[in-house]
């Protein structure tokens, strides 16, 4: 069989006769992703969304109970160490927590990616903006230096307003 001549095959030449061939053939080879690969790939992505929202419900609960030790400290008239609590707060920890901020972010991971890359967030912080982290040490340490009871309310009142904003109490 001599197929040098196939482009003279009629008026389809062989532009036409290869189209003709993949449209034939299209069917049964299709070039498609099979629909079990697909699902479990949703089925990952479902994973890491959920992973994503837990990581930002721990930071959550980590701020609570920073807020809450250091709402008792106030009420016991403990300004240094509440002052301490609400520089954790404004941290989203402590260095241990830090440290592992400091692994996932090594690990390639970014709760606010686009947040770290328009200045919003510190790298690696999940629920606290630079802005709010300013004002939570600032009240902070207005709190630290607090020589009387109107202006450890005022510190506290400070605070508070940051952290009702960063968690949503109302």
């Amino acid at each position: 069989m001599n197929l040098g001549n196939i482009g003279n095959i009629g008026n389809i030449g062989t532009t036409g006769l290869c189209a003709v061939a993949v449209l034939l053939t299209a069917g049964a080879t299709r070039q498609e992703t099979p629909k079990p690969m697909v699902a479990c790939y949703d089925s990952l992505a479902d994973a890491i969304l959920a992973v994503k929202q837990t990581e930002a419900d721990f930071v959550l609960s980590l701020l609570d109970g920073h807020f809450h030790a250091a709402q008792a400290f106030v009420t016991r008239g403990d300004g240094a160490r509440a002052s301490a609590e609400m520089a954790l707060f404004a941290n989203e920890g402590d260095n241990a927590i830090g440290g592992v901020r400091k692994r996932l972010l090594e690990g390639g991971h970014h709760h606010n990616a686009e947040g770290e890359a328009k200045g919003i967030y510190e790298p690696g912080f999940v629920v606290v903006t630079r802005d709010a982290k300013q004002k939570a040490l600032e009240a902070a340490a207005a709190m630290r230096q607090a020589q009387d009871e109107g202006a450890r309310k005022r510190a506290w009142d400070a605070f508070a307003a940051v952290a009702h904003e960063l968690t949503q109490r109302k």
